[in-house]
């Protein structure tokens, strides 16, 4: 009879469509694992500010909720610039710990969690 041969093109096909949908799955694990180790301590695991913080830091909420308007309607390079290089005295530097790739993952990832 015949016997069946498995076409190249299909296997190709295959790895095409699913490779890169895992990818992106273990990816946005990966992003919200970064967040969750670096971000969230002051920033809550929803962006909405972790308020045990304030008094510590003597600052308003507001200045850790990143879902807010203000800090959403910041661009990406703003986000990028705070994230990377801190600010003084509140919030610690990235740039030494994380790729530029992952820190603009980051910032994809705090930009969905209003939604």
């Amino acid at each position: 009879m015949f016997k069946e041969k498995k076409s190249p093109r299909l296997i190709l096909l295959f790895l095409v469509i699913f490779i890169p949908f895992f990818s992106l799955t273990a990816g946005a694990d990966d992003v919200k694992k970064i967040y969750e180790k670096k971000c969230a301590s002051c920033h809550g695991k929803d962006g909405k500010g972790n308020p045990s913080l304030v008094k510590m830091f003597k600052t308003q909420l507001s200045l850790l909720d990143l879902i807010d308007k203000e800090t959403q309607d910041k661009t990406d390079e703003d986000l990028i610039l705070i994230t990377s290089k801190g600010i003084k005295n509140k919030m610690p530097a990235f740039k030494a710990e994380l790729k530029e790739e992952e820190i603009k993952d980051v910032i994809a990832y705090i930009r969905s969690l209003p939604k």
